[in-house]
């Protein structure tokens, strides 16, 4: 019998019809129990849940941020027979899972989905303290799994004795590559020939005012082109400014969240991402899997499955001469956007040809020392 317990804080699980709880119930199914325990405050107003057969999900309810890994802790230690505590990371949830595993005298598996060991990670004090838990928490644990090769390489400045298996995000690329979009965005945007996507976190590491900063330099040259933002986030207000600031208000436009990303993919010319780090980039994929060409900083998946000058132009964080560059090219070649966009089916052959099942029982694999 394996009973698994994971440690997060994605409070997105317990919305129905969400992506991360349908990934938690499909993991589920790898287990006779699965339980979560997830940071939240008690003015998030979320419950104990049980979200199928087998399946829970635990809230902390927690009075503030900083009760998060004591409450966790104390809630885990009132489960008994864990067989493996799975973290999100290896920071706050990494150290409860640490706690715990040692508890239960269980197996600890440590996730990782950012490259937390990149010099633009480390940019406040909070990921300061978070890089230094983290060095006491992957030197102890049993499997360590990671979204990129760029992260295992990482990860040799540490001690580690655990097996680092790498194991992406699932994306299935053939659903992609079969849907048709349910709207045409130059249908919306008659007026402009080329439209340049994003679709991100509006955060300060995805560094979103560099590709406004971009747009503004692209755009003289290209007047008929327009920059769709879609996501959200803290940063919105400061970067709507920034474009009311540069005059670009009629050319930029920010979308917010929205259900339907795939229409957005599938009828815009270029996808543009300027993130300082990543760990992975799912949007790079599901860009690729549309059949987009993308013009990346050199981030995630750059190098594993984005190709530079086969399905994308990579360009160094921060680098806006060569993101201003790269873009400009492909909006003015229609041969090398082209070329790009035929290059994107390239990831097809490497990414899990095999489909969910396969992706599954490599999952539960990663749960087993």
């Amino acid at each position: 019998m394996l009973r698994v317990l994971t440690i997060g804080s994605d409070r997105k699980i317990f919305e129905k019809g969400s992506f991360v709880r349908k990934r938690a119930i499909e993991y589920s199914t790898l287990a006779e129990e699965y339980y979560a325990i997830l940071f939240t405050r008690k003015d998030h107003g979320v419950t104990v849940e049980q979200i199928s057969d087998n399946a829970w999900v635990i809230p902390t309810n927690s009075k503030n941020r900083w009760h998060y890994v004591f409450d966790a802790i104390k809630i885990g230690k009132k489960m008994s027979g864990i067989d493996v505590v799975s973290t999100q990371d290896p920071f706050e949830s990494g150290w409860v899972g640490l706690k715990l595993s040692k508890f239960f005298s269980c197996t600890l598996q440590v996730q990782i989905h950012t490259d937390f060991l990149s010099p633009h990670f480390s940019s406040n004090f909070l990921n300061v303290v978070r890089v230094f838990i983290a060095g006491r928490v992957l030197p102890r644990a049993d499997i360590i799994r990671v979204v990129s090769a760029r992260i295992k390489k990482s990860l040799k400045k540490y001690k580690i004795k655990a097996k680092v298996i790498i194991l992406p995000i699932f994306v299935d690329i053939n659903q992609i590559r079969s849907e048709n979009p349910e709207f045409d965005l130059h249908k919306k945007f008659k007026r402009f020939s080329k439209i340049v996507l994003m679709v991100s976190r509006l955060e300060k590491e995805k560094d979103v005012g560099m590709a406004v900063d971009v747009f503004n330099i692209v755009s003289k040259k290209n007047n008929d082109t327009a920059l769709v933002i879609v996501g959200d986030g803290g940063e919105r207000a400061r970067l709507e400014e920034k474009v009311k600031n540069f005059g670009l208000t009629e050319k930029v436009f920010f979308e917010g969240w929205k259900e339907d990303v795939l229409s957005y993919y599938k009828t815009s010319d270029v996808f543009l991402s300027t993130s300082l780090y990543e760990g992975y980039g799912l949007s790079l994929i599901e860009a690729l899997a549309s059949g987009l060409p993308v013009v990346t900083t050199d981030v995630g998946v750059a190098g594993d499955y984005v190709l530079s000058n086969i399905n994308s132009l990579v360009c160094p964080p921060g680098d806006a001469e060569c993101l201003a560059v790269s873009l400009d090219k492909i909006l003015s070649n229609d041969s090398l956007r082209l070329k790009l966009a035929e290059g994107a089916t390239t990831i097809s052959d490497k990414f899990f040809p095999k489909g969910k099942y396969d992706y599954l029982e490599k999952y539960r694999k990663t749960w087993i020392k």
